[in-house]
């Protein structure tokens, strides 16, 4: 009974033969994501290979957990055709990594034009994206120097 009941918690506690171990780094894990999500227009698939279940969400417009973020984003991305998103800079430090970005939309108002200079910053765990949080500001019409948001 006891060489059993050790055999179980051996195998239980043994990595399974099959997991797979992430050999990227989190910079990576978040460029191939972005990548996928904001210039591919991926949603799902994105968001199901390369976000956690449990995604935590710190934006307080944003419901929390990757299923509600691919049903919130799909809508945004079919409702908003003309959305563009450039990626300026990738920044990681550890698990945290933090991507600047310019979000617009082509097709809108003069502002929705100019857009947004945004940050999101994400933590990483293996090849999981597992929180998120956000910084936006919108692009002005004029700007007191000439060096722009990017």
């Amino acid at each position: 009974m006891r060489r059993t009941f050790l055999a179980a918690i051996a195998l239980l506690a043994a990595p399974a033969a099959h997991a797979e171990t992430c050999t990227l780094t989190p910079k990576q894990v978040v460029t191939q994501f972005l990548h996928e999500f904001y210039i591919e227009k991926q949603v799902r698939s994105s968001f199901e290979k390369w976000v956690d279940p449990g995604y935590i969400q710190h934006n307080p417009y944003a419901q929390t957990g990757r299923e509600a973020a691919i049903t919130f984003l799909e809508g945004f991305v079919k409702g908003t055709p003309g959305q563009k998103t450039t990626i300026h800079r990738i920044i990681a430090d550890g698990n945290l990594v933090a991507a600047h970005m310019h979000g617009r939309n082509e097709t809108g108002t003069p502002a929705e034009q100019r857009g947004f200079a945004v940050v999101d910053i994400f933590r990483v765990e293996g090849c999981k994206v597992m929180e998120h949080w956000d910084v936006l500001s919108p692009v002005p019409e004029t700007a007191a120097n000439t060096n722009t948001m990017f």
